[in-house]
């Protein structure tokens, strides 16, 4: 009878349905498991997409530093020269205002003048004026 017990216990309705369900268990966890895996594998991979993307602008951005560097200092070299210019161009500018302004008052003298004399007769030439 020993035998007989032992053979029911091995193949056993009880026995071969729990032997299933615990199978059918761990290959559910086995399937979870590798949908996990293969999450985490294209997590990893756009993580990687995106620390190339990140290093791709950060060069990027380097190099538009880069050349906003040289675009200032390119335009602080133009400022420069415009500013040396603009010193020569304002000393001959006042220049020109001193002699306008002293041909202003000898054309003011000159006038007062022929008035006080009660302005000569016209003569037939007109005198030329600089423009």
């Amino acid at each position: 009878m020993a035998d007989e017990a032992k053979r029911m216990d091995k193949g056993s309705a009880a026995r071969l349905l729990g032997d299933w369900r615990a199978a059918e268990r761990d290959s559910d966890a086995a399937r979870a498991s590798a949908e996990v895996a293969s999450l985490a594998a294209a997590a990893a991979q756009t993580a990687e997409r995106a620390a190339l993307e990140t290093a791709e602008a950060a060069r990027l951005a380097l190099d538009a530093a880069s050349r906003a560097e040289r675009a200032a200092t390119a335009t602080a070299d133009a400022a420069r020269i415009v500013a040396s210019t603009t010193a020569a161009e304002k000393v001959m500018t006042s220049e020109a205002v001193t002699r306008a302004d002293t041909a202003e008052a000898q054309a003011r003298d000159a006038f007062h003048a022929a008035q006080d004399a009660g302005f000569p007769a016209a003569t037939t030439e007109t005198p030329e004026r600089d423009s």
